[in-house]
């Protein structure tokens, strides 16, 4: 692959990041989700104010995976008191997306992969995320890359609330 690039999101990225993110979210759930729960959710978790609070938490971490400039897929990770969960000396994958048209590429492989090394960098132990109980194909990513499910939480899409599978994995045994 020519021109690959992982890079840290900034504010001046703000509206790069907002349509990118907003478009993979729809891509990913539209079809399995009613309209009116994801035009709820779009417009709380996805509008311009909500995605530049996120880009100015001190513990929130965007990053960028670009091919010759275009944005292909991003990251977000959260740690301390940002995480939707509060866990002692973890880092959560909130947000892990590839454009469809580069899924299959080892794309979320390399974002996986800063996510733990960012995680590692901050000497935090754990490396987790939740994951929709019915998006097999991102469970089956997670756990062939050493995931393991250890709990579960419920992620409220508009008004519809939804079983994610929590995945760990332990930075502390990793080389």
């Amino acid at each position: 692959m020519t021109s690959l690039e992982i890079r840290e999101v900034k504010v001046a990225d703000l509206k790069d990041l907002h349509q990118f993110a907003k478009a993979c979210f729809v891509d990913t759930y539209a079809s399995q989700n009613t309209p009116e729960n994801m035009s709820l959710y779009l417009k709380e978790e996805f509008s311009e104010a909500r995605i530049l609070k996120l880009l100015e938490d001190p513990n929130i971490q965007f990053f960028f995976a670009l091919k010759a400039g275009q944005i292909i897929g991003y990251l977000q990770v959260n740690w301390g008191k940002a995480q939707s969960e509060m866990l002692d000396s973890s880092i959560e994958i909130a947000r892990i997306y590839v454009d469809k048209s580069f899924q299959g590429r080892k794309i979320g492989s390399l974002l996986l992969n800063q996510a733990i090394e960012f995680g590692k960098e901050l000497g935090l132990q754990w490396l987790w995320l939740g994951v929709w109980e019915k998006n097999t194909r991102a469970m089956d990513f997670y756990q062939k890359n050493g995931f393991e499910i250890f709990d579960q939480h419920i992620f409220k899409l508009g008004e519809d609330e939804q079983l994610d599978w929590m995945m760990r994995i332990n930075l502390e045994n990793m080389s």
